[in-house]
C-alpha cells in the first residue's frame, strides 16, 4: 500500500522481507539515542537483524514503511499474544484479554519522519490487517514511557486506553491497550 504523507512524501507499507536486512540494520542504528531508548523489542546488532530477516515466519509480524529510495522510515512489530510480564501486570489490574485474539504492538518511526503522518498512516494500515485476521485487542509491548508525551498522545488519539502504570528500567511507564 502506498500513501502520501502530510509532508507530501510518498511511502509504501509492507511486511519485512529477507532482503531488507541491511536496510533494517541501517534504520535501527540511525535512530537517535532518545528514540533507541524508547524502542527496544530486540537488539540492534547485525547478527540479530540477520537472524530476524532469515526467520520471518513465526508469531511476530514485522511491518516496514519505505520511502521512494526504498529506505526504511518506520518499523513496527505485532506479536501474537502477550509477553508474560505484560500479562502479569494486566492480570494484577483485573484485565484479562483473550490471547488468541490479542496482539502486542511495538512501533518506531525514524526521527526525521516523526510528525509527518507516517506513524498514523502505518498504524491504520496495520490495524486493518489485524482486523482482517480476527485480532480484537492490541497491547503496547512493554507499555509506553510516561515521559514520551508524543507517543502517549499518538496512542490516545488512536483509541488506546491507559489501564495502569509500572516502574521499569528506572522509568515510569504506562500500560495501554486498544480494543479493535
Amino acid at each position: 500500500m502506498t500513501v502520501e504523507l502530510k509532508n507530501k512524501q510518498t511511502v509504501s507499507f509492507r511486511l519485512l522481507q529477507k532482503e531488507d536486512a541491511q536496510a533494517l540494520y541501517k534504520y535501527l542504528n540511525n535512530l537517535s539515542a532518545e528514540s533507541r531508548s524508547r524502542f527496544g523489542p530486540h537488539p540492534y546488532d547485525w547478527q540479530t537483524i540477520e537472524n530476524i530477516c532469515n526467520h520471518l515466519s513465526g508469531d511476530t509480524l514485522r511491518f516496514i514503511a519505505v520511502d521512494r529510495e526504498h529506505q526504511i522510515i518506520a518499523y513496527m512489530l505485532v506479536k501474537n499474544g502477550m509477553f508474560e510480564a505484560d500479562r502479569s501486570r494486566y492480570h494484577q489490574l483485573n484485565v484479562f484479554l483473550d490471547e488468541n485474539v490479542t496482539g502486542t504492538y511495538a512501533p518506531s518511526v525514524a526521527d526525521a519522519w516523526q510528525k509527518a503522518g507516517a506513524g498514523t498512516a502505518m498504524f491504520k494500515y496495520i490495524k486493518t490487517q489485524l482486523e482482517n485476521t480476527g485480532c480484537k485487542y492490541l497491547v503496547l509491548w512493554g507499555g509506553v514511557q510516561t515521559l514520551n508525551i508524543q507517543a502517549f498522545h499518538f496512542y490516545t488519539k488512536h483509541g488506546f486506553k491507559q489501564i495502569g502504570s509500572f516502574w521499569y528500567d528506572g522509568k515510569d511507564n504506562l500500560d495501554m491497550f486498544l480494543e479493535l
